[in-house]
C-alpha cells in the first residue's frame, strides 16, 4: 500500500506468471475482468516467443487463483484488417451491455496504426465484431459504458497527440457503430499524469457518479512510469468530472511490477465487484505479469473526494 493508498496488493501477487501458462508464452498480461456464470474471467493478452497476441480465457471460483484454457478465442479478422495483411489486437476491457458482453481493445494495422476495435460475445468461445469494424487511427484504451447515456451509447478513449501523449476523451454512440460527439475529460494535470492518461476497467456506476480507474504516465530520468489512478465522473455528462484524487492509488514498487519487458508499469484493463462487498482490480506488471490488488468502491470514493 503506497501513500495511504486504498489499494492492498494481494499476498500471492503476482497470480498468473508465463510459467504458470497452459502453453509456452513470454508474457501474460493487461486482462480484462468480468463476472461471468457465477465465477470470475479474464481475457488475457498472451505474447508468444514471436512476440504474437492470443487471447485466452481464465476463470476462478475465488478470483485468486485460475484455470487457464490453453485454446485460444475464436475471433476472426475482420474486413478491414483481412484487407492489410496483417494486425495485432491487443487490451481488451469487458462490459455487460444489453444481454451480451462486449469487448472493446486496440487494434494495430500494418501500414495503418493503431485504433479500436469492438466485438460482441455471449459464450466468450466465438466473437463477433461489431458493425463497422474499427475506428480511425489513431485511438486506443476504449472501454464502454455499461449503460445508455441519454439514449446513447458512451465509451471512454484516448487519441494520439502529435507529442505521443494522450488524454482520456468520451465519445458516443446511436448504434455502436457510428461515434462522435466526443469530448475531452477534465482531469487536472499532475506530475504523475502529464504524458498521457488513459480508461481503465469499465466505469463503475455509483450514486455519486461514474467511478472511473485509469492509468497516467509521466517522465523520469530512465523511464516512462505508469501509474493508476481514480476519478468520479458526471453521471450524464462523464467529460466532467466531479472529483479525482491528487495523489495516484497504485505506483510500481514491487520487483514484479518494476522489472519485466517494460519496466515501472502497473496497467488494469478490469476490475470486478466480489461477494462480500470488495474490489478486485486484476493489473500487470511491468507488461509481464497477472496481479491483484484488492479495495472497495466506497474506499475508492472517499479517495477520490479527500486525496
Amino acid at each position: 500500500m503506497s501513500s495511504g493508498s486504498p489499494l492492498i496488493r494481494h499476498p500471492k501477487n503476482p497470480i498468473i506468471t508465463p510459467a504458470s501458462m497452459p502453453v509456452e508464452c513470454s508474457a501474460v498480461f493487461n486482462a480484462a475482468a468480468c463476472r461471468y456464470k457465477g465465477q470470475y474471467l479474464l481475457i488475457l493478452r498472451v505474447e508468444d516467443f514471436q512476440r504474437q497476441v492470443n487471447f485466452h480465457v481464465a476463470t476462478s471460483r475465488d478470483g485468486v487463483k485460475f484455470d487457464i484454457s490453453p485454446t485460444p478465442i475464436n475471433y476472426p479478422l475482420g474486413e478491414l484488417e483481412a484487407g492489410q495483411g496483417g494486425s495485432l489486437r491487443f487490451d481488451m476491457r469487458i462490459t455487460p451491455l444489453e444481454g451480451a458482453w462486449y469487448v472493446c481493445h486496440a487494434v494495430w494495422i500494418t501500414g495503418l496504426g493503431c485504433m479500436i476495435g469492438m466485438a460482441r460475445t455471449t459464450d466468450f468461445v466465438n466473437f463477433e465484431p461489431v458493425p463497422g469494424g474499427v475506428s480511425v487511427p489513431s485511438n486506443r484504451n476504449a472501454v464502454l459504458f455499461p449503460e445508455k447515456i441519454k439514449g446513447r451509447y458512451a465509451r471512454l478513449e484516448r487519441p494520439f497527440m502529435e507529442d505521443g501523449g494522450g488524454r482520456m476523451w468520451v465519445s458516443y454512440s446511436p448504434d455502436l457503430t457510428y461515434w462522435g460527439d466526443a469530448r475531452p475529460l477534465n482531469i487536472p494535470t499532475t506530475t504523475w499524469n502529464w504524458r498521457k492518461t488513459g480508461a481503465g476497467p469499465t466505469p463503475i456506476k455509483t450514486p455519486e457518479g461514474w467511478l472511473a480507474i485509469y492509468h497516467a504516465t509521466a517522465k523520469t530520468a530512465s523511464t516512462e512510469n505508469y501509474y493508476l489512478g481514480v476519478a468520479l465522473l458526471d453521471l450524464e455528462n462523464p467529460a466532467r468530472v466531479i472529483a479525482t484524487a491528487k495523489r495516484f492509488i497504485l505506483q510500481p514498487e514491487e520487483v514484479y511490477e518494476c522489472v519485466g519487458q517494460v519496466p515501472n508499469v502497473v496497467f488494469t484493463c478490469g476490475a470486478v465487484e466480489t461477494d462480500d462487498g470488495r474490489l478486485n482490480m486484476y493489473y500487470a506488471g511491468a507488461d509481464t505479469r497477472m496481479c491483484l490488488a484488492q479495495t472497495s468502491v466506497k474506499e475508492l470514493l472517499e479517495f477520490c473526494k479527500t486525496r
